[in-house]
Parts: C-alpha cells; sequence; structure tokens
C-alpha cells in the first residue's frame, strides 16, 4: 500500500480500538504548537482525552521524503505502563518502534507482571531485522520494546505488532481497578512527570530535534501538555 495509506490505517486502527471501549474527547491544540514546524517539516497534531484512562497524542508528518507517525497513550487512572509508538515511512523503508515504559508504582503487581510478559510476547513475534540501538538512560524505564526495520511487504507484519499491543493495553486497562488512595494516584503522577523531565533532560532522537528548534522549556511545556498530558491530568486533593 502507499505510503500515507499505512499511516492513515495505523491511525484509524488506534482510535477505533480506543472508541470501541472508550469516550475519546478531543483536547483544542494549543495555538502555540497548530503550525508546529521543525526544521522545514510541519508536524499535524490531534490531542484526547480517554475518559477514565488517560492521556493520548497523536503526531504524524507527512514530507516528500519520509512520513511519520507517533502515538502515545499515557495512562492516569490505573497502574498501567505508558505506551509509545512510533512509525517511520522512507520510501520502501519502514521502520517500527513500540515501547513500553514502567510509569508503575508496583513493578511486582501480580497483574502488571502477568500483561508485561504478554506484551514481550507481542514484541518478540515480530519477527523484522533489528535496528542497532545503543544502551540508554531509559533502559531502566524501559521492560521491553522492539526497534525493527522491513519494507512495504513487511506492513502487515507492522499493523499487526501494534494491534496486538494495543488490544493487550486495553485488556489490562479494563481488568485492573482504579486507583482510589490519592497518596498512590499521585505517586503514579510524580513517576510519570519524573518519566518527562529525565526525557528531556536526557534527551533522544525526536527530544533532541524539539529542544534545538523551541528550546529545552518549550520542549518540556510541549511533553507536559500535550504529548504525555501530565498538566492535565493532575491529581485532585
Amino acid at each position: 500500500m502507499k505510503n500515507e495509506d499505512m499511516i492513515k490505517q495505523l491511525k484509524e486502527l488506534g482510535l477505533n480500538k480506543l472508541k470501541e471501549k472508550y469516550t475519546l474527547l478531543e483536547r483544542p491544540i494549543n495555538e502555540t504548537y497548530k503550525n508546529l514546524n521543525i526544521n522545514g517539516l510541519k508536524f499535524d497534531l490531534n490531542h484526547y482525552e480517554i475518559v477514565g484512562v488517560g492521556n493520548l497524542s497523536i503526531m504524524g508528518c507527512n514530507s516528500p521524503f519520509f512520513q511519520m507517525f507517533t502515538f502515545v497513550v499515557t495512562f492516569y487512572y490505573k497502574d498501567i505502563p505508558m505506551f509509545s509508538s512510533d512509525f517511520i515511512l522512507k520510501g520502501n523503508k519502514h521502520d517500527v518502534i513500540n515501547e513500553i515504559y514502567s510509569l508503575v508504582t508496583n513493578k511486582e503487581d501480580k497483574l502488571y507482571k502477568q500483561y508485561l510478559e504478554i506484551l514481550k510476547e507481542n514484541m518478540a513475534s515480530c519477527k523484522l531485522a533489528d535496528n542497532p540501538v545503543k544502551p540508554s538512560w531509559c533502559d531502566e524505564w524501559r521492560p521491553t520494546f522492539v526497534n525493527k526495520s522491513g519494507t512495504d511487504a513487511d506492513d502487515e507484519a507492522i499493523i499487526k505488532l501494534f494491534e496486538k499491543n494495543m488490544d493487550t493495553l486495553i485488556e489490562l486497562e479494563q481488568k485492573s481497578d482504579y486507583i482510589e488512595d490519592i497518596n498512590k494516584r499521585v505517586a503514579k503522577y510524580d513517576i510519570t512527570k519524573e518519566y518527562v523531565d529525565k526525557l528531556v533532560d536526557n534527551g533522544g532522537v525526536s527530544t533532541d530535534m524539539f529542544k534545538a528548534v523551541i528550546g529545552v522549556e518549550s520542549t518540556k511545556k510541549f511533553y507536559h501538555t500535550f504529548v504525555f498530558g501530565n498538566e492535565c491530568f493532575k491529581p485532585s486533593y
């Protein structure tokens, strides 16, 4: 399929999976980011509250040279890890990055550990070629991930991986209890905020690009308000 059609299918799949179980409320994009342009690349942004669940941010970029799509789900009301997924299509080279980040208060929880093993199995089921990955500051936060490369002949496998991970996380969310204790809610929020702050401070390919163009503080605000939604989900005391 065409690269643009691949991106469209991934976006529709992710949104429809969530809409089957939850109400999505689209949030307005801050005027500062409506026409976000990084090194000549225009980013299209969509921001949603998944009611009773957390934050969904979607970023897309369609240039003459490549297409990029990012889909990030951050959970706030239950002790569930964050899911970040990136898809970079450069002609016939199709890269997929799916990452689980353990932004949870109890890594020894039985249900969490059970579903983490399923997520690891999902990742292992993707048989595309591994991209070289160096040790990173985020490895302690990231219990499982894939960073793989294929061609347009592998689009079905790439889509299937994304679908499996979405299904697994939704199933975990449905089986998990709400965090009733305010101290635990605050702890969950603080863990997420700590991760986002460290992401901006330590950087990464995309983060460094944003920092270079819009500055460190603007990047931090963009991440806290849009990408991960920390500022939208502060616990009530």
